[in-house]
């Protein structure tokens, strides 16, 4: 009993040194939370502005979240719940608002190998301001698993975000103003300044701009916001605390808003919003030569870890063909990858893309020249190995379809000759009964003949029957050299 009692002992401590070992996330302290980005903030009453909601996973790869979200119903309406450049790609239930309890849900996750790292945006939520107060948002419900066999529960803390809602510092009345005349309305809105916040990180490729006026006339209806060489956006009034960029690329972009107010008159102002690079990966193995169709081209290098890497092929700064890989936890990176291209001379260029859009500029370039083992037709591009089994295929077809003739021609030839051989049969059989027929005759003839002298009538029969056994003689004789000789 003793001896039972210290087996079970010993099986459990090895199976908790075992899973210690194997799976040390599985024992790790919790270490991943929520929280919102900006914490804090002023607005006015009718304004919007953005909250992003984060995860923050300290050393511990994570795979799926879920929260409920709640929110002061009666100072805060949520307007739109955005999935843009989340770090989950599935959905088991999408996030979800209800404006009359002040709640908003969500489940998500992603595949092997999760996510690890600071400030990993969930969603974003667009909020406008209803009445004024203090609006604090906080989480409940909280579960956040880690990327290992037993989905441990890794959710450690969730911090809250607290808002100041104000009166308006505007009140524009619903003024009629005609659109043509001397009466018209030509004093365009109060000049203005734009202010671009990249949230305290330069690579932020969507930073926020902080812009408003007033307009003593008409009163303002909207603003219109161009970015670069891009189309205006149009944004309402009211929408403008803050307006967040669409993702951006590195570099510097001219800004241009523009106020326009209810009689159509407007004031400009510009600013410039400079969004720098982030760490621009690094290519390590690249092949001088590459036999198209014959072998797989083999690309690695070094980056941020767990990032998005685009791989760029190009040929006289044309692009030729794009591929996606992701970076692993230390940072490394390759792609293994068959393809057919023309011949000549090429350059491999790789950037960065993290989970929040940000880019890097292109590394420096890879000098390839490529070999077609082929032949190029227009568009196509044939492989000399393709044409070797198109041609072996071909040949196995025509070798296929004579031993095909040949055997149709040895069953065609078999069945001749089992017909033949009955046809035979049958005309020797007809051939010997008329035989016997006539020689019946000619036999009952003979018996008269001993007799007697046969009279004309007689002997003129017997003419006829020998002659007719001739005949049929030589019919067969015929016949039967004629169906040997067709077979």
């Amino acid at each position: 009993m003793k001896f039972k009692q210290l087996k079970k002992i010993y099986l459990l401590i090895f199976f908790l040194v075992f899973v210690s070992y194997f799976f040390p996330s599985a024992t790790k302290a919790q270490k991943a939370s929520f929280n919102l980005r900006p914490a804090t903030g002023s607005f006015s009453v009718g304004s919007t502005f953005y909250i992003d909601v984060l995860i923050n996973a300290d050393g511990i790869a994570l795979n799926a979240a879920q929260a409920t979200i709640s929110f002061p119903a009666d100072k805060l309406k949520v307007v739109e719940l955005s999935k843009k450049s989340s770090i989950f790609t599935l959905w088991p239930n999408e996030p979800v608002f209800s404006n009359s309890e002040g709640k908003i849900s969500f489940t998500g996750g992603l595949p092997n190998p999760g996510f690890i790292g600071e400030s990993g945006k969930v969603f974003t939520i667009l909020f406008q301001a209803k009445s004024v107060g203090q609006a604090a948002i906080t989480f409940s419900g909280e579960i956040i698993t880690a990327n290992d066999p037993f989905g441990t529960n890794i959710f450690s803390s969730s911090q809250k975000g607290s808002y100041s809602i104000t009166a308006p510092s505007e009140y524009e009345p619903p003024i009629e103003v005609p659109s043509e005349g001397p009466e018209a309305d030509k004093e365009p809105p109060l000049p203005f300044e734009i202010t671009v916040d990249n949230e305290g990180d330069p690579t932020n490729p969507t930073p926020l701009l902080y812009f408003q006026t007033q307009d003593k006339g008409s009163g303002m209806s909207h603003y219109e916001v161009k970015i670069g060489e891009k189309e205006f956006i149009r944004v309402e009034k009211g929408k403008t605390t803050p307006f967040r960029l669409p993702v951006q690329t590195p570099g510097i972009l001219p800004i241009l808003v523009k106020a326009i107010d209810r009689a159509g008159n407007f004031t400009e102002s510009k600013a410039e919003v400079r969004i720098e690079s982030i760490a621009v990966p690094k290519i390590t193995i690249c092949p001088e030569v590459f036999k198209s169709g014959e072998e797989m081209i083999y690309i690695g290098g070094n980056a941020l870890p767990n990032t998005k890497i685009i791989i760029s092929l190009k040929k006289e700064e044309e692009l030729v063909k794009e591929w996606e890989v992701t970076s692993d936890a230390e940072g490394d990176w390759s792609l293994a990858k068959e393809g057919l291209f023309k011949s000549g001379k090429y350059k491999i260029l790789v950037k960065a893309k993290d989970s929040r859009g940000a880019e890097s500029y292109p590394s420096e370039s890879c000098l390839l020249k490529i070999i077609l083992g082929g032949i190029a037709i227009g568009p196509w591009i044939i492989t000399y190995k393709t044409l070797t089994l198109f041609g072996l295929v071909i040949f196995i077809i025509l070798l296929l379809f004579f031993l095909f003739l040949i055997y149709r021609v040895k069953k065609t030839r078999k069945i001749i000759e089992i017909e033949v051989l009955d046809l035979k049969k049958k005309f020797y059989k007809e051939y010997y009964e008329l035989r016997i027929g006539i020689e019946k005759e000619l036999k009952i003839l003979r018996s008269i003949q001993t007799e007697r002298e046969l009279n004309s009538e007689e002997r003129e029969r017997q003419e006829e029957l020998l002659k007719d056994l001739e005949d049929v003689e030589r019919v067969i004789r015929i016949e039967l050299k004629d169906i040997e000789e067709a077979k």
